[in-house]
């Protein structure tokens, strides 16, 4: 599925001036000296090209927080569509200390989401004023409890992820699957260390050989899911980690999941907070004890433990 691209806009603002402060350049061209109309000529255009002092890309427009949403909204208004026909939306946005990335995120959430949980993980800056102080994984099975729309989709508040590839995920919820989740190996990736990219390879290898899938993609944190999968998934992990035990849980009651491209780019501010050796270790023990551990009975009194891998 292809993914709707993010357009960056370029502005040219011209800074306002008064009246008053405008020179009117004559040319006399009865003058002795040919050069003086081109000195003045030349001395019009520099003020002018002063004028056009700032060349500002979306991203780093000071504008105020929501201005954007504020601009699809109205679009959306005249356009006659506030969902582009898809399904309701809650979007998840665990946060650890990202003071200096969340804004960036929340001003390009579209404006047809209609729900934004930001929960935080126990920062010690300025983002705990938006959100509970709870660790990662804890964050994200609240947000999940407190959602309300149909679909949830889950996004990192470093900047890493482009809200304006929510649209692709929906979409593919949309077409019948219970969780849909982005994938670096065929989207890129600008934020992979050598050795995040090789635990991410071993790890993804083992869920495949383990539960019969073909997956590219492991642990990444971009994915929607439908609510009412949630319940099933059985989550209880507390870390990083929690974004593969949905996958695996997922795999073991049979769910439909779907891969789309997924680009990640390196995070804006700060340093990553994954550790890889502590990290992967509890992704390999959530693998093996899902794996091996016995799958209750689901709210319709089935358990299923063959995947039915992708579609």
């Amino acid at each position: 599925m292809p993914l709707i691209p993010s357009n960056r806009l370029l502005f040219l603002a011209p800074r306002r001036r008064r009246y008053e402060d405008v020179e009117t350049i004559a040319l006399d061209l009865t003058l002795d000296d040919p050069t003086a109309p081109s000195r003045r000529l030349a001395a019009g255009a520099g003020a002018l090209v002063e004028d056009i002092d700032q060349v500002i890309a979306l991203e780093d427009r000071p504008t105020p927080l929501g201005s954007d949403l504020a601009f699809e909204a109205e679009v959306a208004e005249l356009t006659g569509s506030t969902n582009l026909g898809l399904p309701s939306v809650s979007l998840v946005i665990p946060t650890l200390n990202e003071e200096a990335n969340i804004g960036w995120v929340l001003q390009r959430v579209p404006a047809w989401v209609e729900e934004v949980i930001v929960v935080d993980g126990g920062s010690k800056d300025r983002t705990v004023e938006v959100a509970r102080t709870l660790r990662p994984g804890v964050a994200l099975r609240t947000g999940f409890a407190k959602a309300t729309h149909e679909v949830i989709v889950m996004l990192d508040a470093d900047g890493s992820m482009d809200p304006a590839e929510i649209e692709s995920y929906v979409r593919a919820v949309n077409e019948g699957y219970d969780l849909v989740k982005g994938s670096r190996a065929t989207g890129g990736s600008t934020d992979l260390t050598p050795t995040r990219l090789l635990g991410n390879f071993c790890l993804r290898g083992l869920v495949n050989l383990l539960y019969s899938a073909d997956f590219t993609e492991l642990c990444y944190g971009f994915m929607a899911l439908r609510r009412t999968s949630v319940p099933a998934m059985e989550l209880g992990s507390d870390g990083f980690e929690i974004e593969t035990e949905i996958v695996v849980n997922s795999l073991r009651r049979g769910m439909r999941i779907a891969e789309i491209p997924s680009h990640e780019a390196e995070r804006l501010n700060g340093v990553s907070h994954l550790h890889p050796v502590r990290d992967g270790l509890r992704v390999l023990s959530t693998i093996v004890r899902a794996r091996f551990s016995r799958l209750e009975p689901d709210e319709m009194g089935t358990a299923t433990l063959a995947p039915d891998s992708l579609a």
